[in-house]
């Protein structure tokens, strides 16, 4: 099967990571798969590393004059800049795909809804996008729900080393986020406060976002002294294996990469009640749910883990074997598949 990927975004995050892991994935089960990306992004030098092929989006592509003939399918990662005669095109000669990874606002939506005619099937990373493209006028029956895939190898050392983990003391609660307004991060260091209070010994960690604003935000609550500030990091399996709990206080809805990487490294997680965020946990199963945006709810929650160290690992657990039988790129990739042979009866 010859299948293209195409990815339009700038960014390196979850969107490249599934155009770029599933292309790979492919290569290696006998397929002809290549990448179409902007030059100089992340996507295309991690792709040359892989040794996928890859070729660059141009300006004319983005206008419609990309070259899909010879392609049986044709995947496109959560488009920005489709258009018709691109979409035409790529229907003529083979099967068009169209993965949709974030929530948007339903204009987003709307625009995919309208092109119809030329997709073959919506893929959505979660029931909340699913339930998104419905709403906007996409027929039931071209979607899908595919979840996002992860490179599970790469974490699975870290979870190996859990189990004893658990059972030491003091803890180690941390949390990855980007957030520029600083709000999330804001959020986590008023909730270290509190679990201090109760728990003098738990050790905290925020990673990302290279602001000295965070370390002000730490000592202002008198707290710098238990929390490690580490920036963007490339070793984030190594920075997974030294959590014992994962705490998201993300206000925005949206799937996140950081958390899929968190439960794979088998770390128990709580995670706020949102779309796209919460879609793919049960609570008190392999995760714990609390309100977003709630300080008191996010402490309660990590206090009792902290506090039942067989709790916390029966849900990491729990979380990793979901995440391996659910989300391993061999299990997303072998569906991506059977999609596209569908497709091409």
């Amino acid at each position: 099967m010859n299948i293209l990927n195409v990815c339009d975004g700038e960014d390196w995050d979850i969107v490249s990571y599934q155009a770029l892991h599933t292309a790979s994935r492919f290569l290696k089960l006998g397929h002809n798969s290549a990448v179409v990306c902007q030059r100089g992004s992340l996507i295309y030098d991690e792709c040359q590393k892989l040794k996928v092929q890859v070729r660059p989006l141009t300006l004319g592509a983005k206008f419609g004059f990309l070259e899909t003939g010879g392609w049986d399918i044709v995947h496109f990662y959560n488009p920005v800049s489709l258009n018709p005669l691109l979409l035409k095109k790529a229907r003529a000669s083979g099967r068009v795909f169209v993965t949709q990874l974030k929530l948007g606002n339903l204009k987003n939506f709307e625009k995919l809804a309208a092109m119809q005619p030329y997709i073959d099937k919506y893929v959505a990373a979660c029931n909340s996008v699913q339930e998104d493209l419905v709403r906007a006028g996409v027929e039931q029956g071209r979607t899908f729900m595919i979840p996002p895939c992860i490179n599970i190898g790469r974490w699975e050392s870290a979870m190996l080393i859990k189990p004893a983990m658990f059972q030491k003391r003091p803890y180690k609660v941390g949390t990855i986020s980007m957030d520029k307004t600083l709000r999330e991060q804001e959020l986590f260091l008023l909730m270290a406060k509190e679990v201090l209070e109760v728990m003098p010994e738990t050790n905290f960690m925020v990673v990302g976002l290279k602001e000295e604003r965070i370390r002000t935000l730490a000592r202002n609550l008198g707290i710098s002294h238990k929390v490690d500030v580490l920036w963007e990091r490339n070793d984030i399996p190594e920075v997974m294996a030294m959590m014992h709990i994962y705490a998201k206080t993300s206000r925005r809805e949206g799937l996140s990469m950081s958390l899929i990487e968190a439960q794979a490294s088998g770390v128990a997680c709580v995670i706020p009640r949102l779309r796209g965020l919460s879609d793919f946990t049960v609570h008190d199963r392999n995760g714990v749910i609390v309100e977003p945006d709630d300080i008191l709810s996010c402490t309660r929650a990590v206090v009792r883990l902290i506090s039942n160290p067989q709790l916390c690992h029966n849900m990491s657990k729990m979380a990793f074997d979901y995440v391996d039988n659910n989300m391993s790129l061999p299990v997303v990739a072998n569906m991506l598949l059977r999609l596209y042979e569908e497709a091409l009866l």
